[in-house]
């Protein structure tokens, strides 16, 4: 069973630059990716269901849109990537995910993400993530900085 990294991605600026570095770590160790994209309708949508359905659809297609391009960013890397949607709380589902695929060695996942205020250090799902290492979560968790929000941020592995 090939040995994988776990990109979580809300598809921001600093989720991508926490990609990138996760490519650099699968060429130089060999590693298989998979890219997760979680969908949270819960929190966009209302209690009535017609809202509900049309925001579940438009954030599937986003979460589809956040993934190719993702995609494309590992192809133009030279390195495939397997693409997933789960519905649900971003954390849980991540943790979820790792719990489940035995061939997850490793998280990577931006420090901060689409939801991010001011200049905090690291976002809520990140924070969840990484409080859950050694209790309920068997691998570790690489939180990379963001390069637009951490000037001189050292993220290649050269």
């Amino acid at each position: 069973m090939a040995k994988k990294i776990l990109i979580a991605t809300d598809g921001s600026e600093p989720a991508m630059d926490a990609a990138r570095y996760a490519f650099q770590i699968a060429a130089k160790m060999g590693l298989e990716l998979i890219g997760l994209r979680v969908v949270d309708v819960d929190r966009y949508a209302s209690e009535w269901q017609a809202v509900r359905d049309n925001v579940t659809q438009e954030l599937q297609e986003h979460a589809e849109r956040i993934l190719n391009d993702l995609g494309e960013e590992a192809a133009r890397s030279g390195l495939a990537i397997d693409l997933q949607i789960r519905h649900g709380d971003s954390s849980r589902e991540i943790i979820r995910y790792a719990q489940e695929n035995d061939d997850v060695v490793m998280i990577v996942l931006g420090a901060t993400g689409r939801r991010r205020f001011g200049r905090q250090l690291i976002g809520s799902t990140a924070e969840r993530v990484v409080r859950q290492v050694g209790r309920d979560l068997p691998c570790p968790v690489v939180v990379a900085p963001s390069a637009d929000a951490t000037p001189g941020a050292r993220m290649t592995l050269g």
